[in-house]
């Protein structure tokens, strides 16, 4: 299940955006723990992200724990077609569709 925090703000549904949405989603159903959308076109984010551009999106997961964390950023890391990076924060995992950074996609 995706849960979406009150003040996540989604400008264009776009195509860059609905596989890191569906990809989020697949992994909460076989974990059975609820991913949390926190940002997407919403609040402030470093210069250097994408948000904004409804592309980009920041997840975390219910319960905020870290071994939660680390499976969903393993996952995604694994699952996102080429062209989209996927960071493991402090806090979150933040994916984003950026092709002219493909060359630097996480392994």
């Amino acid at each position: 299940m995706l849960r979406f925090e009150p003040n996540v703000r989604i400008h264009y549904v776009t195509a860059e955006l609905l596989p890191i949405l569906l990809n989020a989603s697949m992994w909460s159903n076989r974990m059975g723990i609820a991913v949390v959308v926190n940002s997407i076109d919403d609040g402030t984010h470093g210069a250097r992200t994408r948000h904004g551009l409804s592309n980009t999106v920041d997840l975390d997961t219910e319960g905020d724990r870290a071994e939660d964390l680390e499976s969903l950023f393993q996952y995604m890391r694994k699952v996102m077609p080429e062209g989209y990076d996927v960071v493991h924060e402090t806090d979150h995992v933040h994916v984003e569709r950026d092709p002219k950074r493909a060359e630097y996609r996480t392994p």
